[in-house]
């Protein structure tokens, strides 16, 4: 099975994978799934939870601050003003939703004038 290695930065934080299957994470374009092997990419991320689907079939969730995505050499780096690891009792995936949705509609605005 194909991997790769997904690094999250923050000021105050660092969280590492390396064998992660499959990256679910959530862009300006859209939801964007990054696979092994994937062809180099830049991409500026919204607010919300990135999922890593472990080679050990787990999942590993993380919730971020907006922050920027590269992808190059079969590794992923994705840098943000604040990552935690995803736990369900102090996050709430909706007003995450909500967030990423205000962040966007701000952003078609800019793009209109």
């Amino acid at each position: 099975m194909n991997t790769f290695k997904v690094q999250f930065f923050s000021p105050d934080n660092r969280i590492s994978f390396d064998e992660v299957v499959s990256l679910s994470v959530n862009g300006l374009e859209g939801e964007l799934v990054i696979l092994a092997y994937h062809s180099p990419y830049l991409i500026y991320l919204l607010p919300g939870i990135i999922t890593a689907q472990m080679s050990n079939q787990t999942k590993e969730k993380v919730v971020i601050d907006n922050g920027i995505l590269e992808v190059a050499n079969n590794n992923c780096s994705i840098i943000t003003n604040q990552i935690q690891v995803f736990d369900h009792l102090t996050h709430d995936e909706e007003s995450l939703k909500d967030k990423r949705v205000g962040i966007y509609l701000s952003y078609l605005d800019v793009k209109s004038l």
